[in-house]
């Protein structure tokens, strides 16, 4: 089970004592089409719940195992997490379901007040918290995440050599000039060579539970190869990584393999969903990798997020923009506010992610973005065809 799903039982519980004023939002995103569930919608999603709980001390926000997403909060009357879930709902197209929710019926989200009509609620809590932590995941067309499979990759990759499975990007600044000049290379693993190594034919990233499961592993097993990496002093590169396994003793013995010069050309990004469920933890390692020279980068914003989310005195160096379309009719509303946050001083350098068609990257000039990642950037690198 994930931390999340337990989580999600223990809060219940411990508000059955004073259940009064509590409600509940549900959104059933794991019964929407699968490949609407990508990490911009879902950001997005999670970026509706946080604005109508912001100002709310008593509020928690749950994304389970299986990508259902589910706010707790008090004194928020029921017409405002109506809306709150239309704007939830919007950010994957106001799309029907796929399949009936974990409920058994067709709608997108349902209310529930604690103490009164929250039976339904309390049995979905109950089953994804154990007691096996198995639950149905709606991506791997209503089977169970088979939870033999997920020791059986977890044991492997212990032992496997994973370098073939390892690629990279660049990641290119533009001077005023157009000429191109590379800053870092982010390093990460091929998804499609997991799956052909450990589980031929089944879709990790279709069974969202099980490859969640995975990550730290995958955080672990990369840190392990590059700290068998005998010389990275003219590498500078970024690391994906979660919070968790930067504090693990994996990443601790990957520190301890590198010089200060070396650790000085190492990016650590972190997704910014793991940013806000552990800030805490954040707040307390950030600190000391900015001092043993490591810079951080914040992964996967988009426009419509930014006004929320201030950055100053987070010690991140880098942050990482993901372009989509929606970008292009945003693109005054980004200026201004990029704008402003370079006048405050915000000591941020903004990089524009998956720049894949010629719209990206006509946006990310008109906004001031000068530093590119994607593949038509590589395309136009590859071609000496002028940015």
């Amino acid at each position: 089970m994930s931390a999340q799903d337990a989580k999600l039982l223990i809060h219940l519980k411990q508000l059955e004592r004073t259940p009064i004023g509590y409600r509940v939002l549900h959104c059933h995103i794991s019964a929407l089409p699968g490949h609407l569930r990508t990490r911009d919608n879902m950001t997005q999603a999670l970026a509706a719940l946080r604005d109508a709980t912001r100002n709310n001390l008593t509020s928690s926000i749950f994304l389970m195992k299986n990508m259902e997403l589910i706010c707790v909060c008090r004194d928020i009357d029921m017409g405002a997490l109506r809306s709150t879930a239309s704007k939830a709902h919007k950010a994957f197209g106001h799309a029907g379901l796929q399949r009936s929710n974990v409920y058994g019926d067709q709608e997108f989200y349902h209310l529930f007040e604690l103490g009164e009509n929250d039976a339904r609620l309390r049995q979905y809590a109950e089953a994804a918290a154990g007691p096996k932590g198995e639950l149905t995941d709606a991506a791997s067309d209503g089977k169970t995440i088979d939870g033999s499979m997920l020791s059986r990759i977890k044991a492997q990759l212990q032992t496997t050599n994973i370098s073939p499975m390892i690629l990279s990007q660049q990641i290119y600044a533009v001077d005023k000039d157009r000429k191109v000049i590379p800053v870092f290379r982010e390093i990460y693993v091929s998804i499609k060579a997991l799956e052909d190594a450990f589980c031929p034919g089944v879709s990790l990233m279709g069974r969202s539970g099980l490859f969640n499961e995975l990550t730290e592993d995958l955080d672990a097993a990369v840190l392990g190869m590059l700290a068998r990496t005998p010389d990275l002093s003219n590498r500078r590169f970024s690391l994906n990584l979660n919070l968790s396994a930067i504090s693990s003793k994996t990443f601790a013995a990957f520190d301890a393999a590198l010089r200060p010069e070396q650790r000085a050309n190492v990016v650590i990004e972190i997704h910014r969903n793991d940013l806000v469920a552990n800030f805490s933890l954040f707040r307390k390692l950030a600190p000391g990798l900015v001092e043993k020279g490591y810079s951080l980068c914040i992964d996967a914003l988009d426009a419509s997020f930014l006004p929320h989310l201030d950055l100053k005195g987070l010690n991140f160096r880098f942050a990482k923009m993901f372009w989509h379309e929606d970008a292009l009719t945003e693109s005054e509303k980004l200026k201004t506010e990029l704008t402003s946050r370079t006048e405050d001083g915000e000591g941020v350098s903004y990089i524009l992610a998956r720049c894949d068609n010629a719209n990206a990257i006509r946006v990310a000039r008109s906004v001031g973005i000068d530093l590119l990642q994607g593949k038509l950037v590589d395309h136009m690198v590859k071609n000496n065809i002028p940015i």
